[in-house]
């Protein structure tokens, strides 16, 4: 269970990235930012994906995560044969 809460943003433009079926990876600063929260993190992310944008997702996607007064922004990009997790800078 996660200690915060994931928040997707409102993406600046529709695509026709799909975010199933591929493979994904974290940077080391999103697993060091994240920790054992990491892989719940990105799960909810790809969730929220699927449920806000099903069929006309952009190739990235924009985030924050709330715990407690901290907002912690990171971004989930889709580069056809994986999806990345990162924080912005990282990017």
């Amino acid at each position: 269970m996660l200690r915060g809460k994931v928040i997707i943003k409102q993406q600046e433009c529709e695509g026709k990235s799909i975010f199933t079926g591929v493979e994904s990876c974290m940077t080391q600063g999103f697993k060091r930012m994240f920790g054992s929260e990491a892989e719940a993190i990105a799960f909810t992310a790809l969730v929220l994906i699927l449920e806000t944008y099903p069929d006309n997702a952009d190739y990235i996607q924009s985030f924050v995560y709330q715990l407690e007064d901290m907002e912690i922004r990171f971004w989930c990009i889709n580069d056809e044969d994986h999806i990345t997790y990162l924080l912005p800078s990282e990017y």
